[in-house]
């Protein structure tokens, strides 16, 4: 099964994901992307704290959204409604497969620019939400 995690500029919330998901369950092929990341940009300094913490991998390069990863993917999953909505317009063809994260149906806040405290949260809210659809 193929799992895509998208978000903005893929350095904060979809890598969080991919790394939380990846050793959740190793089971799976997990890759994330971003809907206007700039390829290539490293993983946010406080997202690479976190994932240092919880002894996760922090080699991470931004990337964009393209019509392969979507074409790889099973199941894509976003962080706010905004993402949902911009990824069901671009590939109307794909979009039984998007949906948000957060079962509760509730998007997850960008950490970028926040406190290291803002990102803990972050993380705890995408592994909640990741441990609910996955495990």
């Amino acid at each position: 099964m193929n799992i895509l995690f998208v978000c903005t500029g893929n350095t904060c919330r979809s890598p969080l994901a991919e790394k939380i998901l990846q050793h959740l369950r190793p089971d799976l092929n997990v890759q994330s992307v971003g809907t206007r990341a700039l390829d290539g940009d490293a993983l946010s300094e406080h997202s690479r704290q976190i994932l240092s913490q919880m002894h996760l991998p922090t080699t991470h390069k931004a990337k964009k959204i393209t019509q392969a990863d979507v074409d790889w993917a099973n199941e894509i999953y976003v962080m706010t409604k905004n993402h949902q909505e911009d990824l069901k317009s671009i590939f109307p063809q794909s979009s039984d497969k998007i949906q948000l994260i957060s079962e509760e149906e509730t998007d997850i806040p960008d950490p970028y620019g926040e406190s290291m405290e803002q990102y803990e949260i972050t993380y705890y809210e995408l592994k909640n939400a990741i441990s609910e659809r996955f495990l």
